[in-house]
């Protein structure tokens, strides 16, 4: 959270655009490859879907509409997902249903691997599985609500 100084002020929501490059395939593929249903699908200058996980709204948009449009999976941008449930069971789960999965990666505090959606944008799904790593994920929910 912003504090007073901050030129942010209060950061009243969190969302994060994905671009893809058709908005039809996409919200369908979110909808049968993750079992997520949108929380709205509208339209601006350009027709849209916004998706609920966790505390974050993830906005699907089309990539013309991206004010520097980069080709599908060239970006850096990665949405982390904290999820409560093992991540080798989510994983075989979404392989099952075609999701593009990395191999499951096993640390000394997370278990977690990467997927992509459609159009290769980049999902990381981690769950914390010692002490510390459930630790460094409360702490993150306390700093955000100060």
């Amino acid at each position: 959270m912003a504090d007073e100084t901050s030129p942010l002020s209060t950061i009243a929501l969190t969302a994060v655009s994905l671009y893809v490059s058709d908005i039809d395939a996409a919200i369908s593929w979110y909808e049968q490859a993750l079992g997520l249903v949108p929380t709205l699908v509208g339209r601006d200058a350009e027709r849209y879907a916004s998706f609920l996980m966790g505390g974050t709204f993830v906005v699907l948009e089309p990539r013309h509409a991206a004010l520097e449009a980069a080709a599908p999976g060239s970006e850096s941008t990665t949405v982390n997902l904290i999820v409560d449930r093992d991540p080798a069971e989510i994983r075989d789960e979404l392989l099952a249903r075609g999701v593009a999965c990395g191999p499951l990666v096993a640390s000394p505090h997370y278990r977690s691997f990467l997927m992509r959606d459609l159009d290769g944008n980049r999902f990381y799904v981690t769950r914390p599985v010692s002490e510390r790593g459930r630790s460094d994920v409360g702490e993150g929910r306390t700093q955000a609500s100060k």
